[in-house]
């Protein structure tokens, strides 16, 4: 093992130090130059003790605050009584726009005249833990359901599975009145649009099993006519929903700008909300077969 020294003096030089009581501490400069080495360890043992949570975050972390929160909101949606008509709101991308998603929490709350709100995807920014953390918070200060949909950020280092254990499986069904929502991952180019994403066949299946609805809603967070939305699919994507009459409505987000069109030319309506950063989210309307789509601020 080496001497520690400083530079341009001898192991043994003595140096003094002078404390406000006046006793001079003499130090060799072997331990003048341990200390200096020790200290910055010590500082962060300090500090890590007296910190709760000091260096609590890393970006592999996947140790959500909540577990399965979905289902816990669907299961209080189901506990609603059901309505012929009744109102939802849908919002995208809240990432890290915390102080627009207090105020959102504080609109949808003063409100009395909406059942439940989706999040369609990008609840994060990074897919960390903490900022998954940060939302759920928010998320449950509202005291309707919220149900949530994976986004493409939500999938950034290890957030797809943080999304699996505070939420739920990515693809999923829910259902409210007369009306059924198949909810799924879009997020192709997270997987290098590998022809896995979306579960064309999981979709087809839950489309189809449409018994007792008047209507089916398919919500996810790329639209199957976004260049990060896989080329290949498109098409089966296109006619699952063509296919059932009852398949009326296709809810997105992702692009951070609105949008309601029929890009298919076949009534069927494809949404684009905006982004929370811009306060504005869709308020939707369902009576019977017919629903109406509101653009609203707050």
């Amino acid at each position: 093992m080496k001497s520690l020294y400083c530079s341009g003096f001898a192991p043994d030089t003595q140096f003094c130090a002078s404390e406000p009581n006046g006793i001079n501490i003499g130090l060799t400069n072997t331990e003048l130059c341990v200390m200096n080495r020790i200290l910055p360890f010590l500082f962060l043992i300090f500090l890590s003790s007296s910190c709760k949570k000091m260096f609590v975050y890393h970006p592999n972390e996947v140790r959500p605050d909540e577990t399965d929160m979905n289902a816990k909101n669907i299961a209080k949606l189901a506990a609603v009584p059901p309505a012929s008509s009744f109102s939802f709101i849908l919002i995208g991308d809240t990432q890290r726009f915390y102080d627009e998603l207090d105020d959102f929490v504080k609109m949808v709350n003063d409100r009395d005249d909406v059942t439940f709100v989706v999040l369609d995807g990008d609840l994060t920014d990074f897919g960390l833990n903490f900022e998954y953390n940060q939302v759920a918070q928010r998320l449950n200060q509202i005291r309707i359901p919220v149900i949530s949909v994976l986004g493409n950020h939500d999938m950034l280092a290890n957030g797809t599975q943080i999304f699996r254990k505070m939420f739920g499986p990515e693809n999923f069904t829910f259902s409210y009145s007369n009306t059924k929502f198949v909810a799924l991952n879009t997020n192709s180019r997270e997987t290098d649009f590998d022809g896995t994403v979306p579960d064309i066949n999981w979709m087809q299946k839950e489309v189809d099993d449409d018994d007792g609805f008047t209507n089916v809603f398919v919500v996810s967070h790329v639209a199957p006519f976004s260049t990060d939305f896989d080329k290949s699919l498109e098409p089966a994507y296109q006619e699952v929903i063509r296919s059932n009459p009852k398949a009326r409505l296709s809810l997105h987000a992702h692009e951070h700008s609105w949008a309601l069109t029929q890009p298919y030319e076949d009534d069927v309506d494809y949404l684009q909300v905006g982004y929370t950063g811009e306060r504005n989210y869709a308020l939707v309307s369902v009576n019977g077969e017919k629903h109406t789509i509101e653009k609203k601020y707050y």
